[in-house]
């Protein structure tokens, strides 16, 4: 079987491009220069997305159906759904959609970025939420 030898591009840049570059790379947590710079060239943009609200979604969710499965179980055996426990539930499931609201606008903006940018540096949630979490 015959192997293909890859081909390669190759440019040259100021020092100052190279260090824009390498710290795009660096934020964009994607250790291979080759790797980014071909993502790069290809999609036209690196997204990082911190993951901590996800992980506070994922944990909300666990202890909300953890609560919802004890109150079904209370219920089916005969007892009591208390109206604390289901409030509980309840503010837990708006604490949910809450976060998960504030996910789908950053993604949102991700999607839709202004015309005419070359490049779109990695939004950090902080920004998009930083005003209305000290609303609450």
């Amino acid at each position: 079987m015959e192997q293909k030898t890859p081909k390669g591009y190759f440019f040259k840049c100021t020092p100052e491009e190279m260090a824009l570059i390498e710290r795009r790379r660096k934020e964009s947590g994607i250790d291979n220069r080759s790797a980014f710079i071909r993502k790069m060239c290809i999609d036209g943009h690196v997204f990082v997305l911190e993951m901590d609200t996800m992980n506070e979604i994922g944990k909300l969710l666990r202890v909300t159906a953890n609560n919802a499965n004890q109150i079904a179980k209370r219920v089916n055996s005969g007892g009591e759904a208390y109206r604390e426990d289901v409030t509980e539930v309840n503010d837990q499931l708006t604490e949910i959609r809450t976060n998960f609201g504030s996910v789908l606008t950053l993604l949102t903006k991700i999607a839709d970025p202004k015309p005419g940018k070359r490049f779109i540096p990695p939004p950090k949630y902080k920004d998009y939420v930083g005003d209305s979490e000290g609303a609450q």
